[in-house]
């Protein structure tokens, strides 16, 4: 079973090219720091049975963000994209680690490079909530 993370701006005008190439940039910054930091864990999800012995790098279980090409259908959309988070072969501590990048680093730096735009962020179906006074993204109190 996989789990990804979902995030989606919409606004009513569309990225100025200074806007694309800062969010390529974030993007770009984003996934090199998501990897650096689960190859640093890497060693220890083998030793732990966490991750197969045979992967090398964190690029054969995470796919880092990854950007949809913009939607002709709908203009209002200016950013959208998914990443997922598990895979069927790894342990819960390394989708937790990626999904505290996305929610604590990556995603909140798009966020904050967009602040016109309304932002939804979902893992699955389950909606993150943005907490303005921590600047992140955080998983809904449970009921």
């Amino acid at each position: 079973m996989g789990v990804s993370i979902y995030y989606t701006a919409t606004r009513g005008t569309a990225l100025t090219d200074e806007e694309r190439d800062r969010v390529q940039d974030i993007v770009t910054e984003s996934n090199e720091a998501l990897f650096a930091g689960l190859n640093t864990k890497l060693a220890g999800w083998k030793a732990k049975n966490l991750v197969p012995a045979h992967m090398a790098d964190a690029w054969e279980f995470c796919e880092g963000l990854h950007l949809y090409k913009p939607d002709e259908n709908d203009p209002r959309v200016v950013l959208a994209g998914s990443s997922k988070v598990s895979h069927s072969e790894c342990g819960m501590e390394p989708m937790y680690a990626q999904l505290d990048h996305y929610m604590r680093v990556a995603l909140p730096r798009l966020r904050r490079a967009l602040p016109d735009a309304e932002w939804r962020v979902h893992v699955d179906d389950i909606d993150l909530e943005w907490d303005e006074e921590d600047g992140q993204y955080t998983y809904p109190d449970a009921p």
